[in-house]
């Protein structure tokens, strides 16, 4: 029997295991190398790293020294290049060639795609430029929170995992195509500056970035009077004509929830807490508050 090495990283990368074993594909495991991600609230490295040991599964830390194998080799939620890329099948969450490199799934959300999905493909040298195995596809509806496409996601994801399984199991050919060139585009790495809100977009947009950057990311933020929050849970208003609009500013205040000003429509903050010690931001006490 043919063995599978997995690298799993974060909820995807359990599911995928959970479903594994669950569906008798234990036996085809030959190891699992994981790593932590410190840029998110829960990783699942230790969730994933506990099946595995009352699996019996042999374990390994990315930073370890990995052993060499021969076969295939199944990436999920894997966010850095592996050497060894024959046999090596990624799964990446976009619909390539849409979106190739990083935070794809919070690309299409921010930018208000009606689909989302998870692409299998071989590696090749380029990073998300192999040939395509096999797709799956989901529509959504807006307002969708970041943790509940991620679910979807993952949902898509065991289910292309299964089949890939069943077929180097049985010894099928996995067939692939190259992709459209002229279709590629790219999504780029994100770091803390990329969580700001820029209040001079369109509300819909502020809104998604909201939604696409919460749980199990840290969340939308801005800088109020030199303090830093994110800001967890908003609601979009009806636009009223403002004179003298100027994005970021406070217009209305009701029972401590700020209504700010956007590049086009209003925003209601409905929850929000301090970066530095997480406490709660609201109540707003001040109304004449500027969001930068």
């Amino acid at each position: 029997m043919d063995k599978v090495v997995l690298y799993l990283m974060n909820y995807r990368g359990l599911c995928v295991l959970q479903e594994l074993i669950r569906h008798n594909f234990r036996a085809q495991i030959n190891f699992i190398v994981s790593a932590e991600d410190k840029n998110i609230t829960n990783d699942y490295y230790e969730e994933i790293e506990h099946i595995c040991n009352l699996n019996q599964i042999p374990f390994y830390n990315r930073k370890k020294e990995i052993p060499t194998y021969e076969g295939f080799a199944l990436a999920v939620g894997w966010r850095w290049l592996i050497e060894q890329k024959d046999k090596l099948i990624v799964l990446h969450d976009s619909i390539l060639p849409k979106y190739r490199g990083f935070n794809p799934l919070v690309t299409a959300l921010i930018n208000g795609d009606g689909e989302i999905g998870v692409t299998a493909l071989f590696a090749g040298k380029e990073f998300d430029r192999g040939d395509i195995i096999e797709q799956n596809i989901k529509a959504i509806a807006y307002p969708i929170k970041i943790q509940k496409a991620i679910e979807l996601v993952s949902d898509l994801c065991v289910a292309l995992c299964l089949k890939i399984f069943n077929k180097i199991k049985s010894r099928q050919p996995i067939n692939s195509c190259p992709q459209n060139e002229q279709n590629a585009s790219y999504s780029l790495w994100r770091d803390e500056e990329d969580y700001r809100i820029d209040w001079q977009q369109d509300v819909a947009y502020i809104k998604r970035f909201i939604d696409a950057t919460g749980f199990p990311y840290k969340g939308a933020s801005s800088i109020v009077s030199s303090e830093t929050i994110r800001i967890l849970e908003s609601q979009v208003e009806e636009d009223v004509k403002i004179a003298n609009r100027q994005p970021g500013k406070v217009l209305f205040l009701t029972d401590g929830f700020p209504t700010i000003v956007c590049g086009n429509g209003l925003l209601t903050i409905k929850d929000a807490i301090f970066d530095k010690d997480k406490k709660s931001f609201l109540p707003l006490r001040k109304f004449r508050v500027r969001f930068k």
